[in-house]
């Protein structure tokens, strides 16, 4: 297995394609599998998640770029629909017709946990005791969804920037929480990898109901630190695990250059050069706390990379404030 580096070529930033252009070059899909994960079951994406959706499809454009979305409502979702959510709508059907590489998959997604680890612990019925069950549910599907397809998962609040064909049994570190500390919002395996069977089982008994974290990076980071018989996890590493297995931990710049603990950068009405040069050699950006409806300035670092990345759902969302 190739060493995971980040090369020379992400050096320049890659421009954003028309759509007609992006049609020109999809062609023959190159069997690359790019998914996302929602769990609520609303009927649209909210325009930040349809950012990442966008930003992956323009970014890999031979690749086929999945987004599961749970059948039945979960969460206790408003009958009312606002100007906003109208377009939100506008958008996600935007991503599904016009976008060839997007296809979106409307599933009782907790089925995908049939035949894993995490089969009989769902049919226990302790998930159902979650306090954040949307959490919990999409930490389990996305694992039971790489160990049977393989590919490369990323979360909703994604902006990429790069080709990410180069990424494979690989999973990121984070510079500014907990050391030692993986992150599970970007990971990409083949299909079968013995981590992620192995993952699974310990997520079952890392389980605990009050704790969002529980099935997510903690027990990713104790899943590594077990499997690959470590003690610490140093970035820009290879590690060679049991069962004749490798992973490799790409550094924080790879996903998480700018990290949670400075997720304000995002939102602030001026960009520090700084920051910019914090992503240059970045495959995406996990943008924190874009689920919680911060306002997002127009000179902002977040509407910066939405205007480059994803410019239609920016374009669409901002003109009535709904980005």
């Amino acid at each position: 297995m190739a060493l995971l580096l980040i090369s020379s070529q992400h050096d320049e930033k890659t421009k954003p394609e028309s759509i007609t252009s992006l049609h020109e070059r999809v062609g023959k899909l190159n069997g690359l599998n790019i998914f996302f994960i929602e769990t609520s079951g609303r009927s649209c994406l909210t325009a930040r998640q349809a950012c990442g959706v966008e930003s992956a499809a323009r970014a890999n454009p031979h690749a086929s770029v999945t987004l599961y979305m749970e059948k039945t409502p979960i969460a206790n979702l408003s009958s009312f629909k606002s100007d906003k959510d109208e377009v939100n709508c506008a958008i996600t059907q935007f991503l599904l017709r016009r976008i060839e590489n997007v296809r979106i998959l409307r599933h009782n997604l907790l089925d995908h946990l049939e035949g894993t680890p995490l089969w009989e612990f769902y049919r226990s019925g302790l998930l159902n005791k979650s306090t954040t069950p949307l959490v919990h549910r999409s930490d389990a599907i996305r694992v039971a969804l790489l160990w049977k397809n393989g590919g490369i998962y990323l979360d909703l609040d994604c902006i990429v920037m790069r080709p990410l064909d180069s990424l494979n049994n690989t999973v990121g570190t984070v510079r500014d929480f907990i050391p030692n500390w993986i992150e599970n919002g970007v990971m990409a395996f083949h299909a079968g990898h013995p981590f992620l069977h192995f993952l699974m089982k310990s997520m079952v008994l890392a389980f605990r109901p009050d704790n969002y974290l529980s099935l997510g990076p903690s027990a990713v980071t104790e899943a590594i630190l077990d499997f690959c018989d470590r003690d610490d996890l140093l970035a820009n590493t290879l590690l060679l695990c049991s069962r004749n297995s490798s992973l490799f931990i790409q550094p924080p710049d790879s996903f998480y250059a700018i990290g949670s603990g400075r997720a304000d950068v995002f939102y602030q009405q001026t960009t520090d050069l700084a920051d910019w040069n914090k992503l240059k050699h970045s495959f995406l950006s996990h943008i924190y706390d874009s689920g919680s409806g911060r306002p997002v300035p127009p000179t902002s670092l977040y509407a910066q990379l939405a205007r480059d990345y994803c410019p239609f759902t920016y374009r669409t969302s901002e003109s009535n404030g709904s980005f």
